[in-house]
């Protein structure tokens, strides 16, 4: 009897997390629902996202984080450039560096790079706001006044980022190439007309259409998880850093495992 205990805590254990997770996507999907009623048929019933609210929310989640998303990429070209440089130098394939960064950038770094930093400046963001509305029991008062909070308060937050995420992230993968360039010019010895020259050849539709459609996946799964932790929170000011940590946690784990679904089908099945 005492040997089955250690196993029944362990299957309590996984149950627990299969719970768990099944509410997690069932909660978030939920939300989502909820916001595509509200954009695709609230302005036919005068029920729509404030545009103001829209643009506010915009700006936060895409001009603001620019810098931060062009400051990373730009260092991250620079080691990719200075990693491939050196390997492709030992075959004499340099000429192949820029090639190598502008699919590697397009089409992966870019897109996951940035969806991990987004994470981080604004899926945290929108968890602990909303976190601390649920608190201070704004959510509560706007429900009692008719208001839905997932209009109101979900809506133009995960709209703005749904967008903003794939803009911000041609503009890092752009500044991650130039990166690249500085260091192919400068260390490697390539001249600048023959990495361009590379990289233009070397960069299909395809590339940017995927790198495009994985940074729009991204930006549902930061909007969203980070949306659905904060009506999460349970308790004061301790609880809503819980649930800020829980958001980048649980959207960085589902942006990898997004990549990497989103590989197969779009690099084998597509």
């Amino acid at each position: 009897m005492a040997a089955t205990r250690p196993l029944r805590g362990i299957v309590e254990s996984i149950g627990g997390v299969a719970l768990g997770f099944i509410y997690f996507l069932g909660g978030t999907g939920l939300l989502l629902k909820d916001v595509i009623g509200h954009t695709v048929r609230g302005p036919f019933q005068r029920r729509g996202v404030s545009p103001k609210a829209f643009w506010d929310q915009g700006v936060r989640a895409g001009a603001r984080a620019i810098g931060i998303v062009a400051l990373v990429n730009l260092f991250v070209g620079m080691i990719l450039a200075l990693i491939g440089g050196d390997l492709l130098l030992v075959v004499g394939f340099t000429s192949f560096l820029g090639e190598m960064l502008a699919i590697g950038i397009i089409q992966e770094l870019g897109p996951l790079l940035t969806g991990v930093i987004m994470t981080g400046f604004i899926g945290a963001a929108l968890a602990a706001e909303i976190g601390t509305m649920v608190v201070s029991e704004e959510v509560t008062a706007m429900t009692t006044m008719s208001l839905n909070p997932v209009r109101y308060i979900v809506a133009p937050r995960l709209l703005a980022v749904i967008v903003m995420v794939p803009c911000v992230t041609m503009i890092g993968s752009w500044v991650g190439l130039i990166g690249g360039w500085v260091v192919a010019t400068e260390v490697v010895g390539l001249s600048g007309i023959d990495y361009w020259d590379r990289a233009w050849w070397a960069l299909e539709a395809k590339h940017i259409w995927r790198g495009l459609t994985k940074a729009f996946v991204f930006g549902v799964i930061i909007g969203g998880v980070g949306c659905y932790q904060g009506f999460q929170v349970r308790g004061g000011a301790e609880g809503v850093g819980r649930v800020t940590t829980r958001a980048v946690v649980h959207a960085i784990i589902a942006i990898i495992i997004a990549d990497a679904v989103l590989n197969y089908f779009l690099l084998f099945r597509l």
